[in-house]
């Protein structure tokens, strides 16, 4: 990497915030051994108002218990443009529409329902409100947090549920753990919230049908323990009869494998951003690798392949990366567990009948 003078005023700025005890290039970066000021938080945070304005990212460090900042050049942003949001997004429509409309052909047949629009619609609008929401939660809480990131892209594609989800590019770091982690968090609880309603009303329009009216074949995909909880407690299924599910209601159960997989505590996904700071940059990897071996025993060998990609990169962690997580967002995180714990969907528990 091309190394870099510093200009003065940025070493002013630093020395104002941070008393400066030496300087090194590295790979081409200066890093400044600093001493620490009172208030580390409130130091870091003016020193990045004002290297912002000189196209300069502060980041903080502890190398060897010495605090250090390491200094890295602004990136250059585009200007966003929402146009392909926009036709991603209808194109999602569609696919999830003709999905929905595929699923609802069988119980069209069996005479559960009038058309294959009845469950065409509420599908589609169910599985694009959750990862929506998803979504928009990251979105919203990045623009909360100063974190600069783009409008939800969401993945249509012809086939299975006609969508691989929606995701969100952020264009800047975290300034500090706390929001990173109100970031990573704030998608999978706003996704959650959603799932619950859309899962509770395709339960309640699903059909209770005898069990010999199944059609042979038929696959029979594993409950998540709050799916099988909200069963329990909404519908109530005669002997020797099964519940056919609404296709709402699979929208539903797809919420919370999206919603499982995603809290996975791997690289970059939801899950991943927790464990950052809740473990640190030294042992999120290996949190990494044994949130890929859990996925690949409940059966998700795909997904587990791709999120290996994701633990093998590290983590770059925010800006501040030495101020400690609230106590709040610690007991914040067991929550998070909790949902991903009853959002879990061991695929080997699927069957043909």
């Amino acid at each position: 990497m091309e190394e870099f003078a510093v200009p003065e005023e940025v070493w002013q700025s630093i020395n104002q915030e941070f008393l400066v005890e030496s300087l090194s290039i590295e790979g081409g970066l200066p890093i400044f051994y600093v001493k620490a000021p009172s208030n580390i938080p409130n130091a870091i945070s003016r020193l990045r108002t004002r290297l912002k304005e000189l196209d300069y990212l502060p980041y903080l460090r502890k190398r060897d218990e010495r605090l250090t900042i390491i200094l890295v050049h602004h990136p250059k942003r585009k200007p966003e443009r929402w146009t392909w949001n926009l036709l991603l997004f209808l194109a999602t429509i569609c696919t999830t529409l003709w999905a929905g409309y595929q699923m609802s052909l069988d119980l069209v047949r069996m005479e559960l329902m009038a058309s294959p629009w009845q469950g065409a619609i509420p599908f589609s609008a169910g599985i694009i409100a959750i990862l929506g929401f998803h979504e928009l939660g990251h979105k919203l809480m990045a623009d909360r947090r100063d974190v600069e990131a783009t409008l939800p892209y969401f993945i249509p594609v012809p086939f299975f549920i006609g969508t691989f989800g929606a995701v969100i590019k952020t264009k800047s770091p975290s300034p500090d753990r706390n929001a990173l982690f109100d970031v990573g968090a704030a998608g999978p609880i706003a996704g959650f919230l959603v799932l619950i309603p859309v899962t509770i009303l395709g339960l309640l329009w699903s059909y209770p049908v005898p069990i010999e009216a199944i059609p042979e074949g038929t696959f029979i995909l594993p409950a998540p323990i709050l799916f099988g909880l909200l069963l329990s407690l909404i519908v109530s299924v005669p002997e020797g009869f099964v519940l056919l599910p609404h296709p709402l209601a699979f929208a539903g159960w797809v919420g919370m494998l999206v919603t499982m997989l995603n809290l996975m505590p791997v690289g970059m996904l939801d899950g991943g951003h927790v464990s950052r700071v809740l473990f640190g940059g030294d042992s999120h990897q290996i949190v990494s690798f044994i949130g890929v071996i859990a996925t690949f025993m409940i059966g998700f060998w795909l997904m587990a392949i791709l999120m290996l990609f994701f633990a093998t990169h590290p983590h770059p962690g925010p800006l501040d990366d030495v101020s400690p997580l609230t106590p709040e967002r610690k007991l914040l995180s067991l929550l998070l567990g909790c949902i991903l714990i009853i959002c879990l969907t061991p695929i080997w528990g699927a069957r043909v009948i």
